[in-house]
């Protein structure tokens, strides 16, 4: 089937020109390879969203591994990255489960071809996410492999001899299912911004093959530019243009219409935690936990996210810690708030516990930037290694936690910030150990804690 004829965009769908960029500006530059296709079509990206002037809030950028995969950090939005061609599992799940959200899947043909059942799963039920694959005919983040859609004849790093295998058409694969929008363009083209706002616009799923410009590895190897692409274009019977536009309802919507009744039905009986005291807590603060693997850091902040909300507040924790596991450092971001929280990061902790020196070195770049206000309460091992504006509280925490358990050491540090900080009732987070632990481990973590607040007040 030969694709449609770009049409222009209605006057009135246009969002006035003086909309903001969604992009960081000091993230910029981005950090492609300089003459990148990828820098384009964040730029694309960029300009539609400014058309469509969507609240930021209410739009998710999805990506994944790969050369794009970076691009989620460059924009003010929310974003979820994750693992290598799962990117529309992800986009799926956040969709069905607040179908109100725009949603914005972002993966190269690597992913396309890793996740090749997640995209025909996604076109055949017609959920309403955007897809925009940056297409530039290899894997290049990894040294420039072949992957799904290199053209025949091709010579990269795994095809020296020439590639064998016939590309991917992601259009016609699709099409079959009949799902809303199907585009090709490349980054030579024209009206790449415009196919992006319908693509965005449109209800159901949506892709935009974005033939892009790997300079690392197809420019020299394939001999790509404007003619190369256009030609090959020709040649694949691959036309640029909208392919295919459906009717078919958007899945996330058709279901709630089937399967949800007018009469619901008996509410559950509650669940998760209660609150069971009160915070005088007026404003959001942002704790930082570092520590080392095996310290039970993230058990620590988890107790202290629900003591917040056993308070009446709200509470986001965020964990980093490398794939080793048992080695290396452990951190957690804790925020607590009277009010509702829609940025789950941590720019300038008001609270550092700082109690190993893997977690130290992990967040030592955070630390030089702490606004002079910032607390950080570290083990006095580590005081004279600490690099930061903020004030620094060094205790033997440690040494504390040695005397009532080594794993209570979480408790104890935040025991001590405890009793300076008037974050929450003590009583309540001794309530939530008990609420979520094993008997034992509850009762260690309260003694840490306890340990703690002698320590803070003395």
């Amino acid at each position: 089937m030969s694709p449609e004829p770009l049409e222009d965009l209605r006057e009135e769908e246009q969002a006035p020109e003086a909309c903001p960029s969604y992009v960081l500006p000091e993230m910029l530059p981005y950090g492609f390879c300089p003459g990148c296709g990828h820098i384009k079509i964040a730029g694309y990206l960029d300009e539609a969203l400014r058309r469509l002037n969507l609240p930021k809030n209410r739009v998710v950028l999805v990506t994944d591994i790969g050369c794009i995969g970076i691009i989620d950090k460059y924009y003010d939005m929310n974003a979820f990255h994750g693992l290598h061609g799962r990117v529309i599992t992800y986009a799926s799940g956040i969709k069905l489960a607040d179908p109100d959200l725009t949603v914005i899947a972002i993966m190269g043909d690597g992913g396309a071809g890793i996740g090749g059942a997640h995209l025909l799963s996604v076109a055949r039920r017609n959920l309403g996410i955007t897809l925009i694959v940056a297409n530039n005919f290899n894997y290049g983040m990894t040294g420039g492999q072949h992957s799904c859609t290199t053209p025949l004849e091709a010579v990269t790093a795994t095809t020296s001899k020439g590639n064998l295998e016939v590309p991917l058409d992601l259009l016609e694969t699709l099409r079959p299912s009949k799902p809303s929008f199907l585009a090709r363009t490349s980054v030579f083209g024209e009206g790449q911004v415009d196919l992006l706002v319908e693509a965005i616009q449109t209800p159901g799923f949506a892709l935009v093959d974005i033939w892009d410009f790997c300079i690392a590895y197809v420019g020299g190897r394939m001999a790509l530019n404007k003619r190369a692409i256009e030609n090959m274009m020709e040649e694949l019977e691959m036309p640029a243009g909208v392919l295919y536009r459906g009717t078919r309802p958007e899945y996330a919507r058709a279901w709630r219409d089937l399967y949800l009744t007018d009469t619901p039905a008996a509410p559950a009986p509650p669940k998760g935690l209660q609150v069971v005291g009160k915070s005088e807590l007026d404003h959001k603060v942002g704790i930082l936990m570092a520590g080392g693997a095996g310290q039970k850091i993230r058990s620590a902040a988890t107790l202290v996210g629900a003591a917040a909300i056993m308070s009446g507040l709200n509470a986001t924790q965020k964990d980093d810690y490398p794939i080793t596991v048992r080695t290396g450092h452990s951190v957690s971001e804790v925020i607590i708030s009277p009010h509702e929280i829609n940025y789950t990061g941590i720019d300038d902790p008001d609270i550092v516990l700082l109690l190993a020196r893997e977690g130290l070195t992990q967040v030592a770049r955070k630390l030089k930037k702490c606004s002079p206000t910032a607390r950080i309460y570290v083990d006095e091992s580590l005081a004279p290694a600490v690099d930061s504006p903020g004030q620094i509280i060094a205790l033997p925490l440690n040494a504390t936690a040695k005397e009532v358990g080594k794993l209570a050491i979480g408790p104890v540090a935040f025991g001590a910030a405890l009793a300076r900080e008037n974050l929450f009732p003590v009583e309540v987070f001794e309530m939530a150990a008990r609420a979520l632990q094993k008997r034992a481990v509850a009762e260690g973590n309260i003694a840490g804690l306890r340990a703690g607040l002698t320590l803070g007040k003395a």
